[in-house]
C-alpha cells in the first residue's frame, strides 16, 4: 500500500468520538503487514501459492502541541488504558485516502519532544481493524 501524506491542517483526528485540538502530526501503519502472507510450497520446494492471514493489527500515534486542550485526554487514555476508536479524515479535494480508522486503541504515555518552535508530546498507540477508504 502507498502511504499518503497530508498537511496536519487539513486532517481531522478523532479519538473517542472527541477531536485533537492543536495536531502537528498523525501516523499509522498496519502492523507486520509482511508478516500476513506466506508462501505455500509443494514438495519440490515451488511456490505454489499464498496464505494469507487477515492480520488487521496497527499501529500509530498522535503528536500534539504540550499546550493543547488534548492533552490532558490522552494523559487519561494513557493512564486508563481504555480501548477506543481512532478515526482520521483528509480534508484534501482529491484525497487517494479520505479516512482511516481503528478500533480497540490503546494509548501510552507521551514521548516528550523539544522542537525549534513548539513542545510536543507524542502519543503511541496500538490497535485492531484498521481500515482505509
Amino acid at each position: 500500500m502507498t502511504m499518503v501524506f497530508y498537511e496536519a491542517e487539513k486532517l481531522h483526528v478523532s479519538v473517542d468520538g472527541v477531536e485533537i485540538a492543536d495536531l502537528l502530526e498523525f501516523k499509522i501503519s498496519p502492523k507486520g503487514d509482511q508478516d500476513s502472507v506466506k508462501p505455500i510450497k509443494d514438495w519440490t520446494g515451488k511456490t505454489t501459492a499464498y496464505s494469507k492471514k487477515a492480520d488487521t493489527d496497527c499501529e500509530g500515534s498522535i503528536k500534539v502541541n504540550a499546550h493543547s486542550e488534548s492533552v490532558t485526554f490522552l494523559m487519561q487514555l494513557a493512564a486508563s488504558k481504555k480501548q477506543v476508536q481512532v478515526v482520521m479524515v483528509a480534508e484534501t479535494e482529491g484525497a487517494k485516502i479520505t479516512k482511516i480508522s481503528a478500533d480497540n486503541c490503546v494509548f501510552f504515555y507521551p514521548e516528550a519532544s523539544p522542537e525549534t518552535e513548539s513542545f510536543a508530546l507524542e502519543f503511541k498507540f496500538i490497535g485492531t481493524d484498521f481500515k482505509v477508504e
